[in-house]
């Protein structure tokens, strides 16, 4: 009697081994199955950008562009960077997109910290009303408010200006919306003891809440710079004035004026990226980690 259970005990055991093992391999292929997903997005995501350097370094692409994908061109050479270089005023394109991103940038964070502040942390009457309003701004695509904007500029005079392209973007929706989630997430204790001690409400926004939002500002930092440094469409409405010019929207006049060749154009594409690639690089780490807690914070 007593060797039957135990043949059924090493039994039972034997199979919950095996029901283990099969757990743990069907966990191993799913790991494998999500890791070559991942791959293959990765290598689509990168390709394009590497075969638009590999390009960009070869002089004979200005003739025929190679039609199969290359890692490395036969023909290395800076002829397109020299005369990307030679030939337009880039060290003034650059100026001009470094003063509009950094100044509009600034000006995004802190009124977007500002506002996102006084939704999570406020107490006034109609605060939910007032932000369910701002919410709705976020369904209205910027084709549709670019016009009443453009016109806006010109009945102030601001057109032709840096002003006329930093003014309309030093607010928005989105920074407001995205700070809000993530400062709702700061106790309240926090700020009602820098209130009991005597601070403002401007002394607790600077001093208490921005810096415990270093994630979410970084975050904000890279979308902000990101969508300035390759805006087009706005520059191309109210600046017709040369010396204004930002880098993206300087390339893309002088390739409607010259004629496009294709490894010039390349490198002064990957001249005009440089900037926000090396920007996301150093802030990628706290890009990632602020949309993820914004995202589950509310």
């Amino acid at each position: 009697m007593a060797s039957s259970e135990n043949i059924s005990q090493a039994r039972s055991i034997t199979g919950l081994r095996g029901l283990l093992s099969s757990q743990r391999n069907f966990r191993r292929l799913q790991q494998i199955i999500i890791f070559v997903i991942m791959l293959i997005g990765a290598v689509a995501m990168i390709a394009p950008f590497e075969w638009m350097l590999a390009t960009s370094f070869s002089r004979s692409a200005n003739v025929a562009m190679p039609r199969i994908p290359t890692f490395w061109p036969s023909d290395p050479s800076t002829f397109n960077y020299k005369v990307a270089i030679t030939n337009l005023p880039l060290a003034r394109y650059y100026l001009n997109s470094l003063i509009v991103t950094v100044v509009s940038t600034l000006g995004y964070l802190f009124f977007s910290s500002l506002t996102g502040y006084a939704f999570a942390k406020g107490r006034f009457i109609g605060k939910s009303v007032l932000f369910i309003i701002l919410l709705t701004t976020l369904m209205i695509p910027f084709e549709i408010r670019m016009i009443p904007m453009y016109l806006l500029m010109r009945q102030l005079h601001l057109s032709d200006s840096y002003a006329a392209l930093i003014l309309p973007f030093i607010s928005g929706g989105f920074g407001t919306f995205l700070m809000r989630q993530y400062i709702s997430a700061i106790p309240d204790e926090l700020i009602d003891a820098a209130r009991m001690d005597g601070a403002n409400e401007f002394t607790i926004y600077t001093r208490v809440v921005l810096p415990l939002c270093g994630p979410a500002l970084a975050a904000l930092t890279v979308l902000s710079a990101l969508w300035r440094w390759n805006d087009v469409i706005w520059p191309l409405l109210v600046i017709s004035d040369r010396s204004l010019f930002t880098i993206t929207f300087g390339l893309a006049m002088a390739s409607r004026s010259q004629g496009i060749f294709t490894g010039v154009a390349l490198a002064t594409s990957a001249i005009a990226i440089l900037p926000i690639m090396i920007l996301y690089l150093f802030l990628q780490r706290y890009i990632i980690r602020g949309i993820m807690l914004t995202g589950l914070k509310g």
